[in-house]
């Protein structure tokens, strides 16, 4: 290879390396570091969890942001990783490791100039929900998707089979299977003050149970909420009983929920095909429709926009900085001509004010992060590096437990313990040296 192939390879390689690497660290806390260094003939590849990797996690993204391409538009290959999905991945690192100044100098610069690897521009696209839509992949605002392809001779091998789990059950699309529903806490959340339509802060959505179907019958009469004024990414992130479900017709309620009293009345719908897809933008040649060719985001512009605000507040930056990119991210969804169509919903949604001060301005942006954000698999690693998961999900809990859900009344969250999973125990049995593990179990476990 030509020297500036071999580099390419190996920042992209480096790139994939920062990555997985990242992810094992939200889920296992302290983890191995395996580099070029550690091989079986070496000897040395037993390798202890007793150091914290963010700073080799930086270096590696660090690495690719300098010495990947800027974009692929010589090849085509456009859902490759490129030096501005490096930033980006390397400021999130940042964030995770409360550099907060050095996020926000590199998030400017981002915003500034990152392109897609086909060239194109970072932006929000104009629609809320073509995010999510496989017609649409790979926009203006997708920083880094893992890519799926269906119908490509491959026995669906490619296409999106993680996601068919949690499709409606017993019905509609996929025909399965109903899990990883949406909470009452989460549906509340999507309330807006009638007046301003900004959401409510201090946690008083929660007071009342936004209406729906819990214990009502697919075959009995039912009308959704009409009046209580709401965010509309509400209804292209849950499926709810009366509203329209992407092109599958008015949400039936009960009849595609897998049991309402363990996990009430809501489905997902942020990772669901629309019905005229199926075949199309669906691989059929498995037990299922349902594998899709929906990619499945890893980063998003809103994402970023996100961090920035949340990097000028923490950063040293300014609180009119902030509120402009919270309030980018506003702006797209309170477009009428991306809210549902045909919906009985009272959509609202409007802009905040420049934030009065650091306090508020982080509440603010948390939340819009669980609003934005919501049922894409940030929220509790967003709690656990802010240090409130504890408080978050205590509140989360109760609330559900008084809304019917049937859970376990002894669980609780565990400070020091349940931001983290245990180690796998074949792990550690597989890792004796000299008669001792060089793993070490999680703290509590």
């Amino acid at each position: 290879m030509s020297a500036a192939d071999t580099i390419q390879v190996l920042a992209e390689a480096r790139f994939l390396r920062g990555h997985y690497n990242f992810e094992l660290k939200k889920l296992f806390g302290n983890i191995p570091w395996i580099d070029e260094s550690i091989s079986y003939s070496n000897g040395n590849f037993l390798v202890p969890n007793n150091m914290d990797i963010l700073p080799n996690i930086e270096a590696d993204f660090m690495f690719a942001y300098q010495n990947l391409p800027a974009d692929y538009k010589s090849t085509g290959e456009f859902g490759r990783a490129n030096k501005w999905a490096a930033a980006s991945y390397l400021a999130k690192t940042y964030l995770f490791e409360k550099k907060y100044t050095d996020a926000r100098t590199l998030l400017t610069t981002i915003i500034a100039s990152g392109t897609t690897s086909s060239s194109i521009v970072y932006s929000l696209v104009k629609h809320f929900a073509d995010n999510f839509n496989p017609a649409t992949k790979n926009s203006s605002e997708s920083v880094l998707a893992a890519q799926m392809s269906v119908n490509d001779g491959a026995g669906a091998a490619n296409a999106n089979a993680g996601d068919v789990l949690n499709f409606p059950y017993g019905g509609g699309p996929g025909t399965c299977c109903g899990f990883f529903q949406p909470s009452y806490s989460l549906v509340n959340a999507y309330k807006v003050d009638v007046v301003s339509g900004l959401p409510f802060l201090d946690g008083s959505f929660n007071n009342t149970n936004l209406k729906n179907d819990e214990n009502i019958s697919s075959n009995a009469a039912y009308t959704p909420d009409n009046s209580t004024p709401v965010d509309p990414r509400l209804d292209w992130t849950v499926g709810r009983r009366g509203i329209p479900y992407l092109d599958w017709g008015p949400h039936p309620g009960a009849n595609w929920i897998r049991n309402q009293a363990s996990a009430g009345p809501y489905t997902p719908i942020k990772n669901v095909y629309y019905k005229s897809q199926q075949s199309i933008l669906t691989d059929n040649s498995s037990w299922t429709s349902g594998y899709t060719a929906n990619n499945v985001n890893i980063i998003r512009y809103a994402d970023v926009l996100l961090w920035a605000a949340e990097a000028e507040v923490l950063g040293g930056g300014s609180l009119v900085q902030a509120t402009a990119y919270v309030n980018m991210v506003r702006q797209r969804a309170s477009d009428p001509t991306g809210f549902v169509q045909g919906s009985v919903a009272n959509y609202k949604i409007g802009l905040y004010p420049t934030f009065a001060d650091n306090v508020y301005a982080l509440n603010a942006i948390q939340f819009e992060r669980k609003l934005e954000l919501a049922m894409e698999g940030q929220r509790f690693f967003d709690l656990s590096r802010w240090g409130i998961a504890q408080a978050e999900l205590t509140a989360i809990y109760a609330h559900e437990v008084a809304s019917g859900y049937a859970l376990d009344v002894g669980a609780a969250w565990t400070p020091n313990k349940n931001e983290f999973l245990p180690i796998p125990q074949t792990q550690i049995d597989k890792s004796f040296k000299g008669g001792k593990s060089v793993l070490t179990q999680n703290p509590g476990y």
